[in-house]
Order: C-alpha cells, then structure tokens, then sequence
C-alpha cells in the first residue's frame, strides 16, 4: 500500500490559468454602493419626471421649476437607496428582512430630506 503513495522525487510547476483574486472585506465596496446610488436616483428621478410632466401638461406648474423638483426627488432618493443598500448589506445578505429594512432605512432617509430642506408633500393622484 505505500508503493501506491509514495512520495515524488520531482516538482510539478504551477501555473494558474486565472489571476489570483484579492481577499473580499465584509460589507459592499465603494462601486457597488455607487451603482445602487445611481440606479436609485434613476428611479426616483423618473418617477419624479412623470409626475412633474403631467401637473405640466395640466397647467400647474412651470418648465424651469419641473426640472428643480424632478432633480431634487433624484438625488434625494439616490442619496436614500445608497444609505439603504449600506445599512442593510451589513445586516443581511439577501431576502426579505434585507428588502424590509431597505424600504424602513429609505423612507426614514427620504422623510428626513424632506422635513430638513422642505419638498413637503408629493400628492400622487
């Protein structure tokens, strides 16, 4: 039974057919939390530009102020899904609760931007 694993009397060189790949720290890094950003300023600020369109069409409101409003919605909740996605990645992965605490984190951010520089209240009819 030894024959069988007797040891080698040669080396075998290694050669890695891929770079070795630098140790993940826990928690997101700065490119995916700046992809989560955009994309939740994308989201917001469209969901802003539909409603800013439509109270332009009906008269309410002014070309120049639209673009203010859908802007600030914009950055307001990129600003709330990266401060979401960051709180809630350090506590879990994936799933609900993930998904739960983003919503609860996002909606405190966006009611604190709101109620710290005004932007009141969104009527969505």
């Amino acid at each position: 039974m030894s024959g069988a694993y007797e040891a080698q009397s040669q080396l075998i060189p290694y050669h890695p057919s891929y770079p070795a790949q630098p140790q993940q720290v826990a928690g997101p890094d700065c490119s995916a939390m700046m992809r989560l950003a955009t994309m939740g300023a994308v989201v917001g600020g469209s969901a802003a530009a539909a409603q800013q369109f439509r109270r332009f069409r009906a008269g309410e409101q002014m070309p120049n102020a639209a673009l203010a409003e859908t802007g600030k919605a914009a950055v307001t909740a990129g600003l709330a899904t990266l401060a979401a996605g960051a709180i809630a990645s350090s506590v879990a992965e994936q799933g609900a609760m993930r998904l739960g605490l983003m919503f609860l984190i996002g909606s405190v951010v966006v009611y604190g931007i709101q109620d710290r520089f005004g932007g009141g209240e969104v009527d969505y009819e």
